[in-house]
């Protein structure tokens, strides 16, 4: 069992004074505070899937959101995947990568929606072993478009998004199994 921060630092979401831990895990946090669940879906080639989410401050960024009330976090994230790029991933083909803990130092606002002083957010992943599948967000989606995006490319677009050291740990797999498959 392996748990590493592999990052800190704070949520522009998030009201009040925090911190944010990213870290890789390969077990689950409590469900109790397990808020939201993403998943880092890859391609054969490597390129990420990411999607527009049509809401204020938001933009490009992995296919995600919060848990249904009775749910569990990889189906959350499975249907959320499905939900805003049209993709659909079995539960059974993510895998857990870690999570972002936030922590917060104050009482948050009553609009908060989290009502511990400790979530978590899961991060999942999976690879299609496709290239290029398609990728459309349905018309009922709070989604815009979905495309498949290179490591470089992705760090461009979700430059301030707070998963991004989870891309690295991808990246650096990725790299790891290429040197030794040759």
């Amino acid at each position: 069992m392996t748990e590493t921060v592999i990052a800190t630092g704070s949520a522009p979401w998030i009201p009040v004074p925090h911190l944010m831990e990213v870290v890789s895990a390969d077990r689950f946090p409590p469900q109790q505070l397990t808020t939201a669940a993403f998943g880092l879906v890859t391609e054969a080639q490597g390129h990420l899937l990411l999607t527009h989410v049509n809401l204020p401050g938001r933009g490009w960024d992995v296919p995600g959101g919060h848990i249904d009330p009775g749910e569990d976090a990889r189906r959350a994230a499975a249907r959320e995947i499905g939900e805003e790029t049209g993709l659909l991933v079995p539960t059974d083909a993510l895998t857990l990568l870690g999570w972002q803990r936030f922590t917060l130092h104050e009482k948050p606002p009553a609009s908060y929606p989290y009502p511990f002083p400790v979530s978590y957010t899961l991060m999942f992943t999976a690879q299609t072993g496709l290239e290029d599948p398609p990728a459309e967000a349905p018309p009922d989606s709070e989604c815009g478009p979905a495309g498949w995006f290179t490591p470089a490319q992705v760090r461009h677009r979700c430059a301030t998004c707070t998963w991004l050291p989870f891309l690295a740990l991808l990246t650096e797999a990725r790299r790891h199994a290429d040197v030794s498959s040759d």
